[in-house]
């Protein structure tokens, strides 16, 4: 039987770490989620739908920066086209080199963007990029992936590419919600959880979507809000009020 790399991820030292993100994430035939746990078809219109809404926020929290951007964790590139459609230049990387393939052919077929865009094979712990050089970065389903150690230096390091005043936007699954491919996730945290290990890594403001959407108001709200509804035990409410999933946009 093969072994899970993921529990091995949890288990192992920082040292032995590196080879096993790159077992885990980088292996040609892994599967983004096992068959048991993919969604039915009937429901992927919605899930698709979902999708486009939460990266149209995502391109508007983002604005118009004056300078570079950074995407980390950029997947199949959807999000780095949207981001390179309002920046001038956005560096996108990514541990897997099956996905930065995919991330250069859905680049290329935008012309008049694609020569924005450097897409680099990067893992997203140690950055190999120079201090001060980003005007915004985001990461969208990557956090949880990385061992609770590696958030820690991780935010560190996000914190020390972003020129002062730079922005932070990660969008994760809230361990408070309901999430079925939890054995993927090494490190799940809620809206509060987030919010202190950035804050131990030099962020200093946060603000959070107000429910699903703009605008945005200080994350002490959405803090409040999870607290609330774990106390009373009411899961109903978290999809629409906005905290099934953690979005913080932090400020160096």
């Amino acid at each position: 039987m093969e072994s899970d790399p993921f529990a091995a991820l949890l288990q192992a030292d920082q040292g032995s770490r590196g080879k096993l993100y790159e077992t885990a994430y980088n292996h040609p035939g892994r599967k983004a989620l096992p068959d048991d746990i993919l969604p039915d078809a009937s429901r992927l219109p919605k899930i698709h739908a979902r999708r486009a809404r939460r990266l149209s926020l995502f391109k508007q929290v983002m604005g118009t920066p004056a300078g570079p951007v950074l995407e980390i964790g950029c997947g199949t590139g959807d999000l780095t086209v949207l981001m390179a459609q309002n920046a001038s230049k956005v560096v996108a990387i990514d541990l897997s080199s099956q996905q930065l393939k995919l991330a250069r052919t859905r680049a290329a077929l935008d012309p008049a963007i694609a020569g924005r865009i450097e897409f680099l094979r990067m893992n997203a712990i140690r950055l190999e990029l120079l201090d001060e050089t980003f005007e915004f970065a985001a990461s969208t389903s990557m956090i949880e992936h990385l061992h609770p150690e590696d958030v820690d230096i991780h935010l560190k390091e996000v914190c020390r590419v972003l020129k002062p005043g730079g922005r932070y936007l990660v969008w994760c699954p809230n361990r408070l919600g309901h999430h079925q491919d939890r054995p993927f996730h090494l490190c799940m945290m809620s809206y509060q959880d987030l919010k202190v290990r950035m804050m131990a890594a030099g962020f200093t403001s946060f603000q959070s979507p107000l429910l699903q959407g703009l605008p945005l108001v200080s994350t002490s709200f959405k803090t409040r809000m999870e607290s609330m509804l774990s106390a009373l035990h009411i899961t109903i409410l978290w999809s629409h009020l906005g905290v099934r999933n953690v979005m913080i946009v932090a400020r160096k």
